[in-house]
């Protein structure tokens, strides 16, 4: 069976992240405004983005400030009523999409803006996007903060691998250093991903479940902004993506379904010596329900993520080594326009 169509251009990008991230960390990065410190911030995303957006707000939460992730929906019609003060508003958008467009039209209604994006106004221009080319101009102009990250042309096939793992580590290099008695160093992160490799055995075992869709379960929180684990199964696999549960919720409701249809559970864990004693203790009841593996990452939380999305990449590149799926002409392109094309919001209800 011949290799997935796009497989060759996936395996480049992935191999090409950890020496991205090093650039990233060599380079200078625009500091948070004081308006966030004062403030707080409203961060939204959608698809992979999501995830960058609500590693955003575990960060800042973590760091002492206020933040929240607001759906983008949320942003079509009249806004929720602030408490006090208008907060800044931070866009998590690789390719400045239509949807985060319309989000950047309600920019006026908070105190700041911010964009993470690895979109730049000359790359829209020579894409012929001139549209977006005037937007990051305007904003710029304005006094927006731009992020701007790895890659902004990586739209030949569906799911994408270095901006979303990018715009993380733009989350990470930016909100670390307000407290760095609470966190770790990002430097780490890089070398760590250089050295993710397959399960040592039979992961031939892995790519069949990853295949039939198993279940990701967390012993920490990183089940808050893991979303883009479940959008590259969906986009590379073609299935349903996985759901992402905290480990204690497998008792209320997943295990009882997997008595009746045994299935496959994952737990994504740390070398914290209270996350491996609670794996130790539920692994008998996982077990009980189906195939039970566990992904155990070096790096401490909240930088896991990383290790879990490089681990998540090996195996997806072993599955679609040998599975005949189309990354490049792939079911539905150009077919979503009603959902993905809303540039406006409905100023009617503004």
């Amino acid at each position: 069976m011949p290799a997935a169509k796009g497989f060759s251009r996936m395996r480049s990008r992935m191999d090409a992240i950890p020496g991205l991230m090093r650039d990233m960390w060599a380079a200078p990065m625009p500091s948070l405004p004081e308006a966030l410190h004062q403030h707080g911030v409203v961060a939204t995303g959608v698809g992979s983005s999501e995830a960058a957006a609500r590693y955003f707000v575990f960060l800042l939460q973590q760091a002492g400030l206020k933040a929240a992730f607001w759906p983008q929906s949320v942003f079509y019609g009249a806004l929720p009523a602030f408490t006090g003060p208008p907060p800044c508003l931070a866009v998590f958008s690789q390719g400045l999409s239509p949807n985060a467009e319309m989000v950047l039209a309600r920019r006026n209604s908070f105190a700041d803006t911010l964009l993470f994006t690895a979109s730049t106004a000359d790359g829209q221009r020579q894409a012929g996007r001139e549209n977006r080319a005037r937007l990051l101009e305007r904003l710029s102009n304005e006094g927006a903060t731009l992020y701007v990250h790895p890659m902004e042309n990586e739209y030949e096939i569906l799911p994408r691998f270095v901006g979303p793992l990018c715009s993380m580590f733009a989350v990470a290099l930016v909100v670390t250093g307000l407290a760095p008695e609470v966190f770790p160093s990002p430097r780490q992160i890089p070398e760590t991903l250089d050295s993710v490799s397959l399960p040592d055995e039979n992961p031939e075992a892995w790519t069949r479940e990853l295949q039939a869709g198993p279940n990701f379960f967390f012993t920490n929180p990183t089940s808050q902004y893991a979303q883009n684990l479940s959008c590259k199964v969906l986009e590379t696999l073609f299935q349903r993506p996985p759901q992402l549960l905290d480990a204690l919720t497998y008792a209320h409701g997943p295990f009882q379904l997997d008595c009746l249809r045994p299935g496959a559970n994952w737990m994504f864990l740390t070398d914290d010596p209270h996350e491996q004693k609670l794996t130790q203790t539920l692994a008998p009841l996982f077990e009980r329900g189906g195939a039970f593996r566990q992904i155990s990452s070096p790096l401490p939380v909240p930088f896991a993520i990383f290790y879990y999305e490089a681990f998540l990449n090996k195996l997806l590149l072993h599955s679609l080594e040998t599975l005949d799926v189309d990354l490049v002409d792939w079911p539905g392109k150009g077919l979503d326009g009603e959902g993905y094309g809303i540039r406006e919001p409905d100023f009617r209800s503004v």
